[in-house]
């Protein structure tokens, strides 16, 4: 099992860099399977709460290597793969983020929705895990979830069904090795006011105002800044409020996403003061991770960093140490041009395949 026993945090610029290796010879047959198992994973729209069809289709691929386990997620399932006793287990989110877009590749890239976020990283954990069958390694296993872009209830689930040692999540990470990310904070502010004809505005208190107001404090604060994980962010995503245009506001909530470097608690309680009498309620709460990965980093002679994003690290780093690797720039993950680079897709399949192979038993 690979020994990750000292903590690397390296600065956002630190991602670049070349590309990791891998000892899985590349060769044509491997390009040939992947890139297909990637089209036929791309052509089941699998939108969070609709992933039904792409898990039976998982299961079914899954079965012919692995002993497989179905763990439903109301009318969804997690699908969980194992050979022997899974020391090692490579995980991905099978879910997509809304936005049917035309498939297609040219001779660098595919295209269309899940081809980097992450149904790349499944095609390539895919073609590691079976060469590595193939080849006689055991106790390592596969793990691919639902919701992941939605309120996380696949993995909620998943990680009480097994107990590895060592986790790898998928997630486009340009072929860094991510040991750190930002926490998630979803804060959701709401305002009551007076109705009253649109007329006579003085008659009433609109609620619209008041949250236009908030909003304003909230752009205005300084948050806090890290050495390693950057800028604490701030977006406003969605404003609802009121009933009619011609008539004054009585209600109005406005929900922020924060990406946090730091407690929590501290930002929770700037955005309190901010704004003030607006009720306030905490809809999301997890906190920045940081996890060792030196060892790991040197025997693949991939360079470490911390990302932006929030990812499934954050619940399996309490079961077990957790890094997060994947092919795939996420600038491109939930974007109308959304695309992965072929090559990072196959040096993905060598890279994962020495990650079973340093970790699991023949």
């Amino acid at each position: 099992m690979l020994g990750l026993k000292c903590m690397e945090k390296k600065p956002l610029e630190e991602l670049k860099g070349p590309l990791g290796g891998g000892s899985l010879p590349p060769d044509e047959k491997t390009k040939k399977e992947t890139l297909k198992l990637l089209r036929d994973l791309m052509k089941i729209p699998s939108v969070s709460g609709e992933e039904k069809k792409i898990g039976f289709f998982l299961k079914e691929r899954l079965a012919e290597n692995f002993k497989v386990k179905v763990q439903k997620v109301g009318n969804r399932a997690n699908i969980l793969a194992v050979i022997g006793k899974p020391k090692l287990l490579l995980t991905a989110h099978m879910d997509t983020v809304p936005g049917k877009l035309k498939i297609y590749e040219d001779t660098n890239f595919v295209y269309g929705r899940g081809s980097c976020d992450a149904k790349g990283t499944i095609a390539s954990m895919i073609t590691a895990a079976e060469s590595a069958a193939g080849k006689g390694l055991r106790d390592f296993g596969l793990l691919f979830d639902v919701d992941e872009e939605n309120n996380f209830e696949g993995i909620k689930k998943a990680i009480n069904t097994v107990k590895p040692e060592f986790i790898v999540v998928g997630e486009p990470s340009s072929m860094r090795l991510i040991n750190g990310q930002k926490g998630l904070l979803q804060l959701k502010l709401t305002e009551e006011g007076k109705s009253a004809p649109a007329s006579m505005p003085s008659a009433g208190k609109s609620a619209i105002n008041s949250i236009v107001f908030d909003i304003q404090s909230l752009l205005k604060l300084k948050l806090p800044v890290s050495r390693y994980l950057g800028k604490t962010t701030l977006n406003v995503g969605r404003i609802e409020g009121g009933k009619a245009p011609n008539v004054v506001a009585d209600f109005a909530s406005a929900t922020v996403d924060i990406r946090t470097i730091g407690k929590n608690k501290a930002v929770i309680r700037q955005v309190r003061k901010a704004v003030g009498k607006a009720k306030l309620s905490v809809e999301m709460d997890f906190s920045p991770v940081f996890t060792d990965a030196l060892e790991l980093s040197r025997k693949l002679g991939i360079k470490t960093g911390v990302m932006p994003y929030f990812t499934e690290m954050y619940f399996w780093n309490k079961l077990a140490k957790t890094v997060v690797f994947g092919p795939g720039d996420y600038r491109y993950a939930h974007a109308s041009s959304e695309k992965i680079q072929k090559k990072q897709l196959l040096n993905a399949v060598r890279v994962y395949f020495d990650i079973i192979k340093s970790s699991c038993s023949i």
